[in-house]
C-alpha cells in the first residue's frame, strides 16, 4: 500500500533530508544513494524519549511514501491497539 505523509510540519534540512516532530518523535527521511549491492531510494528514522528509534526496512522511491511510511509506523508502534 502506497502511504503519503498525512503531518504538514516536515521541513527540509540543509543537507537535503527532511524532518518533523510527531508524539515526541522526530521522524528523519533521508536519501540513500545506489551501490553495487543495494538500489537508491528513501529511508526514514523514527527517534524517540530515550533511546527508542525505528527505522524503515526498505527504501523508496518516492519521498512522500517514505515520509507516510514514517508516520504510519509511528502510530502503529504507539497506538497498536487502533490497527
Amino acid at each position: 500500500m502506497n502511504r503519503h505523509r498525512t503531518v504538514s510540519l516536515w521541513k527540509r534540512e540543509e543537507d537535503g533530508s527532511y524532518k518533523a516532530e510527531l508524539d515526541g518523535f522526530e521522524l528523519h527521511v533521508t536519501w540513500k544513494p545506489e551501490s553495487p549491492d543495494a538500489r537508491r531510494g528513501f529511508v526514514w528514522t523514527a527517534s524517540g524519549p530515550g533511546e527508542k528509534k525505528l527505522e524503515s526496512k526498505h527504501v523508496v522511491e518516492e519521498i512522500e511514501q517514505a515520509m507516510g511510511d514514517a508516520e504510519y509506523a509511528l502510530r502503529v508502534h504507539l497506538h497498536p491497539e487502533l490497527l
